[in-house]
């Protein structure tokens, strides 16, 4: 006979047959569920709602809570490399790697800034501005985050002057020419 107190807690000295023992891993652990399950189990739940109590204390927990920097320094640290939840092994170019930095990013938005978010060609502000390397980006590693090595273009001049000078050996003249040819 199973007894229970007014909490629905089990009494000291009854334990049932089926409670979980100290020191037995549960039956399921490390199983997932089937795609079936997991859809009747999303069907079953449709039209229920929380009630708010439940909802304050899930929000009660979150309210006040602020990381710090150090703390998200640390975190992102945390997840970086083969500790990150997406590596498939260090597979990513070097090249995207790059231009997914911090400093690619503050390089960018330098550039960007020095021209007031204009086109240097068509003179437009804003849009989709893109950051060109006068010299190319792999050709000269040396200079990629020289703010002087960049002009701010919009994506449709950007694309014009690779598709009229290419991709490799991009020089200043190629650029000035690019700019005060006639649209």
């Amino acid at each position: 006979m199973i007894v229970r107190n007014s909490k629905g807690q089990f009494i000291k000295g009854i334990i049932p047959k089926t409670a979980f023992k100290t020191g037995q891993s549960p039956f399921n652990k490390g199983k997932s569920l089937s795609i079936k399950h997991k859809r009747s189990l999303s069907k079953s739940h449709i039209g229920k709602k929380q009630s708010q109590e439940t909802i304050a204390k899930r929000v009660s927990k979150l309210i006040g809570k602020k990381r710090t920097d150090g703390f998200k320094i640390k975190l992102s640290e945390s997840r970086k490399g083969s500790n990150g939840s997406n590596w498939k092994g260090g597979v990513t170019l070097k090249y995207k790697t790059i231009r997914q930095s911090l400093e690619f990013r503050t390089w960018r938005e330098s550039v960007f800034d020095r021209d007031n978010y204009t086109c240097q060609k068509y003179k437009t502000r804003g849009g989709e501005l893109h950051p060109h390397h006068i010299k190319n980006f792999a050709q000269y590693p040396e200079l990629r985050f020289i703010i002087s090595n960049g002009i701010t273009f919009s994506k449709k001049a950007h694309d014009e002057f690779h598709k009229k000078y290419g991709r490799k050996n991009n020089t200043l003249e190629q650029v000035i020419e690019f700019i005060n040819t006639k649209i």
